[in-house]
């Protein structure tokens, strides 16, 4: 993947990196071993993938220390993944549409519009709204009133927020993200049927807050749903009424949080779990992939299943269910047995 050329000493500067061969190796692009030319930065992970490094054409790696890779430069480091991606940023920087308001956007009198904000093709934006320095939206975008969007955000085509979100700085929001829609919340209506409850609360997301493609955050009946700052929410996750998602929280895609839960800061949960409302997910917890989580989870513990149970316990079923098919077989074997001498005897 091309990008402008940067010597290699000067990117190692950026990183904080030592380089080993030439420093004047200017670098145009990064990419996979596979893919990478002579102009290309490439990173590897270990000693075991030297080989495939030997006969790649990359013109520079990333790697740790100890990794023999003949005579090109390389930038030595502790986790060459991480550095890789760091390096791109610098080659590859991404790109920004240039500041302004597109012909095609709709914008109330009174909102207030950074000069060097982008506003893209068909965005409304409503009475009140907030759009701050060096943000970014993309087409079709929709801020309802009193939406507050602060510094460097970037909204991807199609998000909406509904009135009075509030984003913090360099949030960025995938394609078809909506937040602040009602809650799912119903109640007994006198005549029969349901009456759906009127939320009055936000959603308010803090400061370089990433949330994927179609997610959902609904917003608080009273108080608000809160993200906390530097977690990271995948595509297709739904987050209802008045949740409290603590910070550097990582949520993968189809997780589904119902209402009143609180997510403390740095828990993990892997794609398709379920946890249901009015819990807490504790601090460092990690909830495995398509758990059921009807209870709270105690900080720093691992759980899996459904119903939760602990990694260790879920394991050990697990193996007990692997053997199951073989004792059916073996007990069966003894029942006839025992019929047999039953018979004879």
């Amino acid at each position: 993947m091309p990008g402008g050329a940067l010597r290699l000493g000067e990117l190692a500067g950026e990183l904080g990196l030592v380089v080993e061969g030439d420093c004047d190796f200017r670098v145009h692009g990064v990419a996979a071993l596979e893919d990478a030319g002579p102009g290309d930065l490439a990173f590897v992970r270990s000693q075991a993938h030297a080989a495939r490094a030997a006969a790649s054409e990359a013109g520079a790696f990333v790697a740790p220390a100890g990794v023999d890779l003949d005579e090109r430069p390389v930038l030595r480091s502790r986790d060459p993944g991480r550095d890789f991606f760091r390096a791109a940023r610098f080659i590859l920087p991404p790109e920004r549409p240039q500041p302004g308001v597109h012909p095609s956007a709709v914008v109330a009198p009174d909102a207030r519009v950074h000069e060097t904000a982008h506003v893209g093709p068909h965005c409304a934006l409503g009475r009140g709204v907030s759009l701050g320095a060096g943000s970014v939206l993309y087409a079709g975008v929709t801020l309802y009133d009193e939406v507050e969007v602060g510094a460097d955000c970037v909204l991807h085509a199609r998000c909406v927020l509904a009135a009075r979100s509030v984003l913090s700085d360099r949030v960025v929001l995938g394609p078809g993200v909506v937040l602040g829609g009602s809650g799912f919340g119903y109640v007994g209506a006198e005549q029969g049927g349901l009456q759906k409850v009127y939320d009055l609360g936000r959603v308010w997301v803090g400061d370089d807050v990433e949330i994927g493609a179609n997610t959902t955050v609904d917003r608080g009946t009273l108080g608000d749903t809160r993200i906390g700052r530097g977690s990271k929410i995948d595509n297709l996750v739904q987050i209802a009424h008045n949740c409290t998602i603590g910070e550097n929280v990582v949520i993968l895609a189809q997780v589904g949080v119902a209402g009143s839960t609180r997510v403390e800061d740095g828990a993990v949960l892997l794609a398709q779990a379920g946890v249901a409302g009015q819990l807490t997910v504790g601090a460092g917890a990690v909830v495995g992939p398509q758990s059921g989580v009807h209870k709270d989870v105690p900080a720093g513990a691992p759980v899996m299943g459904t119903p939760q149970r602990s990694g260790k316990a879920f394991h050990r079923e697990s193996a007990a269910l692997a053997r199951l098919p073989e004792l059916i077989r073996r007990v069966r074997a003894l029942e006839r047995e025992a019929g047999e001498r039953d018979d004879g005897g």
